[in-house]
């Protein structure tokens, strides 16, 4: 294979990697965000399960009180 050849399959595989990389970030960027999202609605899941125990401990001391 000529020199040139070679230049030119080496910006391919260049060219190739670097997509892959850019895709490897975004999945990574977009893993990180979906852990985010997922430790909020964990949160607000956990937060309305305490407001719910809440009432519920109310309405059971008034009924007792």
């Amino acid at each position: 294979m000529s020199l040139e050849g070679q230049f030119e399959n080496n910006k391919k595989r260049i060219a190739i990697t670097r997509k892959l990389m850019e895709n490897a970030r975004q999945r990574i960027k977009l893993s990180l965000e979906l852990e985010k999202e997922l430790e909020n609605l964990e949160l607000q899941r956990r937060m309305r399960q305490l407001e719910l125990e809440s009432k519920l401990l109310k309405q059971q001391e008034k009924e007792l009180g």
